[in-house]
């Protein structure tokens, strides 16, 4: 009996020290993350042609076959989460990945890709061509040693890989020793670096530990990608197609990172964000307080209504979240009267004349003019089934819930007027249009609202996007970077905190 609990015992300190091991990572990369200037959902892809090629991660942007249930989280959360440009634009030798390309190469190069991009995570994995162009071990040792350490320097967090294993190494012991050196190099720069490493090699030679060349490795030296087999995580799948086993311990230890580091400490560029709100706050997001006028405005876009006087003004800031001043400034006010809900737009511009905007159909491309846009949603949630609206200069307006214009056909009133260096929207909605029955629980608490401007190109003038809350994002569709709303008309008050 003493001998059966001393083994539970064992099994069980020699199972915490393996987890403590494992993720000896996650506070060191909590501390790098601090030091993030860059944007949320920005991933550079570091490597040769086993990275550059698309069949590496643009497939999990993809539906996945044979998703296993404990992944169902992370691939919905990485298709939201990583930025568009990120997938397919972020492709070839200006980005960081390049065939038959070395750890020299990405050394000469690194600064300038770091600095351009600015990623928040790097995949990171050279070292095949390494193995017969040089340089080897120990000087491919300390060229990857350097790179990760110029991403951490950078705010970056890498997840390095090991290099798959070659083709000629099936039943050759010599070249497999070659191979392997390589491998542990990888992993010894991985714990002496503490980051996360993904060990390809391990995970291939697990699966196919004498068939790898037939099956994992599609001509010897790059990963297979068997059509029956691309993008489906069965275990066949996993065991068969090297590209498909790659993207599945990518987006497993991608959205690790996003758990146990990203999403735990707090961005320099948030922090500073953050630091430039000086109105009140509710679980870190600008906090607003919508009051109750008197009365109801004359919506004629002029703003010089009693309750507009009277109105706490908001400021925008830009939208991508970096704490410099806007090159054009843009506030709102918001209030309710009656059952109905008033906002404005004073968008400072200095040569009203050059406006982009043009008389267009309701629900059309409005976005594509100078434009200011609304975001609003009952509950505290960040869902993206929010009442969206923008609206141009001509007065033109698209209205819509999410993505569908259809689903939302406002019998909202709104005007828009032009000075000599702005142009200004008052805007008036039917409270009842923004709630649904069953929501009336959740009026007196917290709505996620942002508000938006989109100043275009124009001349030599490059495109400004602000908002009142920032989205740290190209888009402005980020309800999770939302500012929090209560209405003084529901009973509803800023928490303190």
């Amino acid at each position: 009996m003493r001998t059966l609990l001393a083994l539970v015992i064992a099994l069980a300190l020699g199972t915490a020290l393996w987890a403590e091991e494992a993720d000896a990572w996650v506070e060191p990369m909590k501390a790098v993350r601090a030091k993030f200037t860059g944007q949320a959902g920005t991933v550079a892809q570091f490597g040769d042609s086993i990275t550059i090629t698309m069949a590496f991660f643009v497939p999990l942007q993809e539906r996945v076959k044979n998703l296993p249930d404990n992944l169902q989280e992370a691939h919905a959360w990485a298709r939201k989460y990583v930025q568009n440009r990120c997938w397919r634009g972020w492709k070839g030798p200006e980005f960081g990945n390049e065939g038959r390309t070395t750890t020299e190469w990405a050394l000469q190069n690194m600064d300038g890709w770091l600095k351009k991009l600015n990623p928040e995570v790097a995949l990171v994995m050279w070292g095949t061509n390494d193995t017969y162009l040089g340089p080897k071990p120990p000087k491919y040792t300390d060229n990857l040693r350097a790179i990760v350490q110029k991403c951490l320097d950078n705010g970056t967090i890498p997840i390095l890989y090991t290099i798959p294993p070659k083709g000629d190494q099936a039943g050759n012991p010599q070249a497999t020793k070659h191979v392997e050196t390589f491998v542990e190099a990888a992993r010894t720069v991985a714990e002496e670096k503490k980051v996360p490493l993904i060990d390809f090699y391990k995970e291939i030679m697990t699966r196919q530990p004498t068939d790898f060349a037939k099956t994992l490795l599609g001509d010897g030296l790059h990963p297979s990608y068997p059509p029956q087999y691309q993008n489906d995580f069965s275990e066949e799948g996993l065991k068969n197609s090297g590209y498909t086993l790659r993207n599945y311990l990518s987006l497993k230890k991608y959205h690790e990172v996003y758990q146990k580091a990203l999403s735990k400490a707090q961005s320099a560029r948030s922090a500073s964000a953050e630091a430039a709100w000086k109105g009140p706050k509710y679980k870190g997001r600008p906090a607003v307080l919508i009051p109750k006028a008197a009365k109801a405005p004359t919506v004629d876009g002029k703003l010089d209504d009693e309750c507009w006087q009277q109105a706490p003004s908001l400021p925008f800031r830009l939208l991508d979240g970096s704490t410099a001043q806007p090159k054009q400034q843009t506030s709102a006010k918001l209030v309710t009267a009656g059952d109905t809900l008033y906002v404005v737009f004073h968008c400072a511009e200095p040569e009203p004349g050059k406006l982009v905007s043009s008389k267009r159909d309701r629900d059309s491309n409005i976005w594509e003019d100078d434009s200011v846009e609304f975001f609003l949603r009952p509950g505290p949630e960040p869902a993206k089934d929010y009442h969206h609206l923008i609206v141009n200069p001509a007065g033109s307006f698209l209205d819509a819930v999410g993505d569908d214009p259809q689903a939302w056909q406002s019998e909202l009133k709104l005007a828009a007027a032009t000075g000599k260096d702005y142009w200004s929207v008052e805007i008036a909605v039917p409270l009842a249009e923004l709630y649904q029955p069953g929501d009336k629980d959740k009026l007196s608490g917290a709505w996620r609202l942002n508000l938006t401007r989109m100043r275009p190109l124009r001349d030599d003038q490059p495109a400004e996007e602000t908002a009142l809350s920032p989205t740290e994002d190209p888009s402005s569709h980020v309800p999770e970077m939302f500012a929090y709303v209560f209405f003084e008309t529901f009973g509803g008050k800023i928490p303190q905190e």
